[in-house]
């Protein structure tokens, strides 16, 4: 990007979208640490190991991959929008599979940490509904180019 290349608005309140969700779902992650950080392998279940290598790869992506997509979409390349939906859905999936999981082998959901803890309505909701609304409103936006300004003599 030249120095003479201006971002638009929309460019503007993408980045700082970005940092929004970027800040608060680590917020959120240093708030509740031992829900995140966790050892696989410490599972005698192989599936119960999959999961959790799974949702550790989507907490990953959506509080990191999501808002860098963004960010780099507000940078002016805006082909990367296409991988918003990979970064961000990949959480809420493996939340759904665990909660699937758990059903078939005890009989129960635990939906239960959501009203514990309603912060994680944001994260495991609202927040992947966000990007999703964002995605769809950036994939058909189509940018005008811009001619830089004159410079002065």
């Amino acid at each position: 990007m030249s120095s003479a290349t201006k971002l638009t608005r929309l460019d503007y309140v993408v980045a700082l979208l970005s940092c929004m969700i970027f800040l608060t779902f680590w917020l959120v992650i240093a708030t509740f640490p031992n829900f995140y950080f966790i050892n696989p392998q410490n599972q005698v279940d192989p599936l119960r190991r999959f999961e959790l290598v799974l949702s550790t790869i989507g907490w990953i992506s959506i509080s990191t991959l999501a808002p860098i997509v963004l960010m780099v979409y507000s940078f002016g390349h805006h082909g990367a929008i296409r991988l918003l939906p990979l970064t961000a859905l990949l959480w809420p999936i493996s939340l759904v599979i665990a909660q699937v999981t758990s059903y078939v082998q005890t009989g129960y959901f635990y939906f239960e940490y959501l009203s514990n803890f309603p912060i994680l309505i944001y994260t495991d909701i609202i927040l992947p509904l966000l990007i999703m609304i964002i995605w769809y409103d950036l994939k058909s936006h189509k940018p005008k180019l811009k001619m830089p300004e004159k410079i002065a003599d």
